[in-house]
């Protein structure tokens, strides 16, 4: 299993209606994202990077191969998504660079 992190830098004002559009997106998905490859998502809020504006959104994706986050972002459906959310909700940003996002530090404390 490998992970993958996709940072957004979200707009001032843009916090809950991004973060539902994101939920939504990702719940409504959940049955296509999972036969694409992805095995889960998980996604923070980093309200601390918050200085007057919207904060972070983190994603992580886990998926067997890097070809799954690969073909998520190929997606016709992700790129009206992102077309839609960039300049809007988000600042633009690439994602030429997510499946190459892995860890440099995963840390067992078991």
């Amino acid at each position: 299993m490998t992970q993958f992190v996709h940072v957004a830098k979200i707009l001032p004002g843009q916090t809950e209606a991004f973060l539902a559009a994101v939920k939504g997106g990702f719940e409504g998905a959940a049955p296509a994202l999972k036969s694409a490859g992805l095995t889960r998502i998980t996604c923070f809020h980093s309200p601390e990077a918050d200085s007057g504006d919207g904060g972070l959104l983190v994603t992580i994706y886990e998926a067997d191969d890097a070809a799954a986050i690969e073909g998520l972002y190929r997606n016709p459906a992700v790129i009206a998504a992102e077309e839609r959310n960039h300049g809007t909700l988000v600042t633009p940003h690439g994602h030429d660079s997510v499946p190459a996002n892995v860890p440099f530090l995963t840390l067992d404390l078991t």
